[in-house]
């Protein structure tokens, strides 16, 4: 993995988790931390990135109409 600051391969992973349970890392070489998530659309999300696109994907099969709803 490469820093998303500056692109460096110097990077560790960090023992503790976010709260979602996604890995930390942090640059030897210019000390920002992130993690495997940072660099997605979803960064800032409250919910796991694999439940909004499963959330996404439904809205898209479904018109979520009432006449739908029994599918």
């Amino acid at each position: 993995m490469e820093c998303m600051d500056c692109g460096s391969a110097e990077v560790i992973e960090r023992p503790d988790r976010t709260a979602q349970g996604y890995r930390r890392f942090r640059c030897r070489d210019c000390g920002k931390q992130f993690n495997e998530r940072s660099a997605g659309l979803l960064n800032r999300a409250q919910y796991p990135s694999d439940v909004v696109a499963l959330v996404v994907l439904w809205r898209l099969r479904y018109r979520l109409t009432l006449r739908d709803l029994s599918e």
